[in-house]
């Protein structure tokens, strides 16, 4: 039971991000404070080498998700 509330917690932070980078990648430009981005970014890669290493699938796929959203936001803040 308790894995469902992680897989549905992993779908809910997933979906939260999207309309954040579809805004991104519409307007070109990444409005997320440079500092914040580099942190989250960097923090979502650590989490996921740690799930990988301890195997736990919803937060290795939750991390994941996160450090690639992430990454798109980070992308566009320096490509502008």
């Amino acid at each position: 039971m308790l894995k469902y509330i992680g897989i549905l917690g992993l779908i809910l932070v997933a979906i939260g991000w999207i309309p954040q980078i579809i805004e991104i990648i519409k307007t070109k430009k990444n409005n997320l404070n440079l500092k914040f981005n580099l942190l989250y970014t960097f923090g979502s890669l650590a989490l996921t080498i740690y799930a990988v290493y301890i195997f736990d699938i919803v937060f290795i796929v939750l991390n994941g998700i996160a450090f690639l959203m992430s990454s798109v936001g980070l992308l566009y803040k320096f490509k502008n």
